[in-house]
C-alpha cells in the first residue's frame, strides 16, 4: 500500500512538470522574434577606377588586389606642329603599383620622372553608397613625396636638410553616384611642402608651404565601357594676404598681384572593363601627383596652356 502511494506521487509531480515545461514552452513562442537589422544593399560603384585623369576617387579594386599604373603627360600644345601639339616636348611620367589589403584599405608606392618624385600612398573607405540607404562613398586619401632630385640643384639653400624633401598631400572625397549615367565627386584636400623652392623669384609668385584645393569630378556614362569625365581643382594658398592695396604711412598704394597657382581643368574620355581603365584627356597640369598639381601649376588653361595627358591602369586578383 506505502508503495503504491509513493508511486502515485512521483507520477503526479511527473505530470506536475511535464505540465509547467509545456507552458513554458508555449510562452516562449508566443513571445514576438525581433526582427533582423539588414544592412541595405551597396549601390554601384560611382567611378570604375580609383585615378581618373589628374584626380583620385574613392573607387578601390576588390581586397587582395594588384594594380599597376601608368601616367603620362605630354607638354603643352603652345608650339603647335613644331612639336607635334607638346606629344615631342617635354613629357612626365610615374609608374606604380597599388595593393588593396582589404576591401576599404589600398596602399600604393610610385615613382615619376618629374623632380624624380618617390611616393607612399593610402587610401581608405569610410562608408559606402547604399541603394535606399546612406546617400555617399566617403574616402580618405593620404599621399607621402619624397623629392629624390641631387642636392646640388641647390633647390633647398644653403640650410638644407633631408626633411625638406617631403611634402604632404591629405584629401578627403565625397562621391555619389546620381543614376545608371551620372556620377559626381568633391574632393577637400590640404597640401604642405616641408621646404618651398627658394629660387622661384618671390617679386612675381606666392612662395609659401601650404595650400587647401578644392575638386570638383564628373563622370557621364555614355555606353556600356565609355564615359565622358570633367574636373576642376582650385588651389587656395595659405598664409598669404591676397589683397592687392596696401596702408603705408598715411597712403594707399597698389601692389602687384602675385602669380599664384592655375586651376586645373581636364577634359576627358574614359574606357573601362573589369581589369583595365584607359583614360585620355585634356588638361592644364603636367605634374601626376595630387600635391604637384595643387601647388606647382604655371600652365593657365584659360590661356589655352593645356596639355595631352592619359592614364592606363590593370588589376591582378589575388
Amino acid at each position: 500500500m506505502h508503495t503504491s502511494i509513493i508511486s502515485m506521487k512521483r507520477m503526479i509531480l511527473g505530470l506536475v512538470f511535464l505540465i509547467s515545461g509545456m507552458g513554458t514552452i508555449i510562452a516562449q513562442d508566443s513571445i514576438p522574434a525581433e526582427p533582423e537589422i539588414t544592412q541595405k544593399p551597396l549601390a554601384k560603384a560611382a567611378f570604375e577606377s580609383g585615378i581618373c585623369m589628374d584626380n583620385i576617387t574613392v573607387a578601390l579594386p576588390s581586397a587582395h588586389t594588384l594594380e599597376f599604373v601608368l601616367q603620362h603627360r605630354f607638354g603643352t600644345i603652345q608650339q603647335h606642329w613644331s612639336d607635334l601639339f607638346g606629344i615631342w616636348g617635354a613629357s612626365n611620367i610615374r609608374l606604380g603599383l597599388n595593393f588593396t589589403i582589404t576591401k576599404n584599405l589600398l596602399v600604393g608606392l610610385g615613382t615619376s620622372k618629374n623632380n624624380r618624385l618617390q611616393d607612399l600612398q593610402v587610401k581608405y573607405v569610410f562608408a559606402h553608397q547604399r541603394k535606399g540607404g546612406f546617400p555617399l562613398t566617403i574616402a580618405y586619401y593620404f599621399d607621402l613625396t619624397l623629392n629624390a632630385t641631387s642636392s646640388e640643384n641647390n633647390k633647398f639653400g644653403a640650410d638644407y636638410k633631408y626633411i625638406d624633401r617631403l611634402a604632404y598631400y591629405n584629401e578627403f572625397l565625397f562621391a555619389r553616384r546620381f543614376c545608371n549615367m551620372f556620377s559626381a565627386q568633391l574632393g577637400i584636400s590640404y597640401t604642405h611642402f616641408n621646404k618651398a623652392d627658394h629660387r622661384v623669384d618671390t617679386a612675381t609668385t606666392i612662395v609659401t608651404n601650404d595650400a587647401l584645393a578644392l575638386t570638383l569630378l564628373a563622370r557621364l556614362k555614355v555606353s556600356p565601357q565609355s564615359s565622358v569625365v570633367l574636373s576642376y581643382e582650385q588651389p587656395i594658398m595659405l598664409n598669404y594676404d591676397p589683397a592687392f592695396i596696401v596702408r603705408d604711412g598715411k597712403n594707399w598704394m597698389e601692389i602687384p598681384s602675385k602669380k599664384a597657382p592655375y586651376p586645373n581643368i581636364s577634359l576627358g574620355w574614359e574606357v573601362s572593363t573589369s581589369t583595365h581603365a584607359f583614360h585620355v584627356y585634356l588638361s592644364a597640369a603636367q605634374g601626376i601627383l595630387p600635391s604637384e598639381v595643387v601647388m606647382h601649376n604655371n600652365n593657365n588653361p584659360f590661356n589655352g596652356y593645356i596639355l595631352i595627358g592619359f592614364n592606363l591602369t590593370r588589376l591582378w586578383s589575388f
